[in-house]
C-alpha cells in the first residue's frame, strides 16, 4: 500500500503511553514502507496529553494534532481527526497501547484480498472478566441483528478505505456500529485476529453503562441503515398492526352491540378506539416522513448530492487548534 495512510488516535487522559505509541507506530510503518500521518486528537484531557501531543506535533513531520476544547466523547472526536486526515486509507486505533502498533501490517494482508474495511478481533482479550462478558453478549446480540459476522464491534482497531467513510454519522456511540452503517451500503468488510496488550498505564475511561447506551444506538443504527430511504414501510408496518389490532376489538365490541349487549363502560371500548387513533397518527407519520424524504432527495438529486467528502482540512468548530 504506497497510498498515505492517516492513523487517527483519540486520546483522553493518556498520557503516559503516547510517547511509546508514537514510537511504535513509525517504526512498524517505516520498516514495512507504509505511507503514513498520525492524527492525535485531545478529547479534552486533563493529565497534561495535550501538551505532550503539542509537542510530539511540533517535533515531527507528519504528526498532527487536532485539541478539542473539551470531551466530547470518542465518536466526536473520531469525526474530527478524520476530517483533517489527508490519506486514501484511515486506520484508526485507540491510544491506551492496548492496540499494538505491531499489528498495523495484518491490517494491510488482509485488505489486499479486496476487503474494504478491515475490523480488528481481540479474541483474547487482556481486559477484566466485567469487562469481556458484556462485550461478547453485546457482540453476539449486534452481529444477530444487523446481519454481519464480525466477532468484536467494540474492537477500536480498523483500516478503512477513504471512500467506504463518506457521509457516515459519527456521535453519540455510533463509532461501534461504523461497520454495519458501511455494510448495508454495500462494501466489504474483512476481519483480523489480533494480540490484545494489557493496559500499561491509568485505567479504563467506559463503565458498563455504555453499553446500555449502546444497545440504544444500536437501535438507532439499525433504522437508519434499513429505512431511512423508505420510512413509510417501518411506520405503515407498526401503524397498521396497531390500527388493526384496534379495529377486531371495535368490531368485536360492535357485534356484541348488535345483539344487545351494552358496551358504553367497557374499558375495552377505549382500548379499541385508542388503538385505531394511535395507528392512523402512526400511518399518517409514515406518508409525512415520506414526504420530506422525497423532497429532500430530489432537491439534493440523490443521496449521494450531499454526501460529505472527507477532504476538508480547515479547522473544526470544536478545536481550538490544528497543528
Amino acid at each position: 500500500m504506497n497510498e498515505l495512510t492517516s492513523i487517527v488516535i483519540p486520546v483522553f487522559n493518556e498520557k503516559e503511553s503516547l510517547d511509546a505509541l508514537c514510537n511504535g507506530i513509525r517504526e512498524v510503518c517505516e520498516a514495512h514502507l507504509i505511507s503514513y500521518e498520525i492524527v492525535f486528537v485531545d478529547d479534552g484531557s486533563t493529565d497534561g496529553s495535550k501538551e505532550v501531543i503539542r509537542e510530539l506535533a511540533e517535533s515531527h513531520h507528519g504528526i498532527h494534532a487536532v485539541l478539542l476544547r473539551r470531551n466530547f466523547g470518542k465518536s466526536l472526536a473520531l469525526h474530527e481527526g478524520i476530517r483533517v486526515a489527508k490519506g486514501e486509507y484511515i486506520m484508526t486505533m485507540d491510544a491506551d497501547l492496548q492496540d499494538m502498533p505491531s499489528e498495523i501490517p495484518k491490517f494491510f494482508d488482509v485488505m489486499r484480498q479486496g476487503y474494504d474495511v478491515v475490523s480488528g478481533w481481540k479474541q483474547d482479550r487482556k481486559d477484566p472478566l466485567e469487562k469481556r462478558l458484556p462485550s461478547k453478549f453485546f457482540n453476539f446480540i449486534t452481529s444477530k441483528l444487523a446481519g454481519i459476522s464480525l466477532h468484536d464491534f467494540n474492537c477500536g482497531f480498523k483500516l478503512y478505505k477513504r471512500e467506504a467513510l463518506r457521509n457516515l454519522p459519527l456521535y453519540g456511540e455510533f463509532h461501534r456500529f461504523l461497520p454495519v452503517f458501511i455494510f448495508w451500503r454495500g462494501y466489504s468488510i474483512g476481519e483480523v485476529q489480533i494480540q490484545h496488550s494489557p493496559r500499561r498505564f491509568g485505567k479504563s475511561k467506559f463503565g458498563v453503562e455504555r453499553y446500555f447506551r449502546g444497545f440504544f444506538d444500536l437501535l438507532s443504527s439499525l433504522f437508519l441503515v434499513r429505512y431511512f430511504y423508505k420510512p413509510m414501510h417501518f411506520f405503515s408496518l407498526a401503524g397498521g398492526t396497531v390500527f388493526g389490532l384496534g379495529f377486531l376489538i371495535c368490531l368485536y365490541l360492535a357485534t356484541l352491540w348488535f345483539l344487545g349487549e351494552s358496551i358504553g363502560t367497557r374499558p375495552l371500548l377505549l382500548l379499541g378506539a385508542l388503538l385505531m387513533i394511535l395507528g392512523f397518527q402512526l400511518i399518517t407519520t409514515g406518508l409525512l416522513s415520506e414526504y420530506i424524504n422525497i423532497r429532500t432527495y430530489k432537491s439534493n438529486s440523490g443521496p449521494q448530492a450531499h454526501a460529505t467528502y472527507i477532504t476538508d482540512t480547515k479547522p473544526v468548530s470544536d478545536a481550538t487548534e490544528v497543528l
